[in-house]
């Protein structure tokens, strides 16, 4: 079985945070217990408390996996904005599954846009878990669950025991807004239509952009907006790069969720 696991954790340590290597132990735990072969397990930092990157990574892995049902996408961003009041037993969002298509199955908690990128494409299930009980769920709690899905790849996802309820109240994913950042400072965007664009401003910065059929359609130096490496199903989504530099640095670091102006 192979787990892609996605949380918030990282900001300052990346994958190597500590955290990630606790529910990585608890996971090896978890298929012990069930007499299963150790997991391979892929750990992805997104930042923190943010549910548009955390959905958009997500998706990106899920949707364009070949894997089938020996791909498993376990993913944690628990804001825990939905009620702001003081909390008892550090109660979180509740934990959901959903199966794709391409039979890839996705379980993580459902906050705000964590499955917005998937709507519509798979149903979407609560999880009969434990919402508290720890600070520390993706470890304490979750694992279990993650592992009992692992066990039941085999057959239908409507026959396991932890199934609970359809959710059908599912955010839509607003317009023109950042996805995520990559380690070069190209700007990942849901933007995918490039026709007539010469201006973007973006976190209060303004900036003449080229529009191409690639990142590299433009001269060294110059900042282009055109259809990046990401996306699905035949659709590529706009990335904001300056060839030879970082577009991220230019905009003043922008955040997942961020709208662009676009003239």
């Amino acid at each position: 079985m192979y787990i892609d696991f996605i949380a918030d954790y990282g900001e300052t340590t990346g994958h190597d945070d500590l955290a990630f290597a606790e529910v990585h132990l608890k996971l090896c735990e978890q298929f012990t217990i069930r007499k299963m072969a150790f997991p391979t397990v892929r750990t992805l930092s997104v930042r923190p408390f943010n549910t548009i990157e955390t959905g958009f990574v997500v998706a990106q892995l899920a949707i364009n996996s070949k894997l089938g049902r020996n791909h498993l996408v376990y993913h944690n961003t628990a804001p825990r904005k939905d009620i702001l009041e003081a909390r008892d037993k550090n109660a979180g969002e509740f934990l959901a599954v959903a199966e794709l298509p391409n039979n890839v199955r996705i379980i993580g908690v459902f906050g705000e846009y964590t499955f917005s990128f998937i709507k519509g494409k798979a149903s979407i299930y609560r999880v009969k878990c434990a919402q508290d009980g720890s600070q520390f769920r993706s470890r304490d709690v979750f694992p279990q669950c993650v592992a009992s899905l692992a066990a039941h790849a085999d057959q239908p996802l409507q026959s396991w025991e932890l199934l609970g309820e359809e959710v059908t109240d599912i955010k839509e994913i607003p317009s023109n807004i950042v996805l995520s950042i990559d380690g070069y400072g190209n700007i990942k965007t849901n933007v995918t239509h490039f026709e007539n664009i010469h201006q973007i401003t973006l976190n209060k910065i303004t900036h003449p952009v080229q529009t191409g059929h690639g990142i590299f359609s433009v001269p060294d130096g110059q900042m282009v907006f055109a259809p990046g490496s990401s996306g699905w199903e035949g659709v590529n989504f706009g990335e904001i790069c300056l060839r030879g530099g970082s577009a991220a640095r230019v905009f003043h670091f922008p955040h997942p969720g961020d709208i662009l102006e676009i003239k």
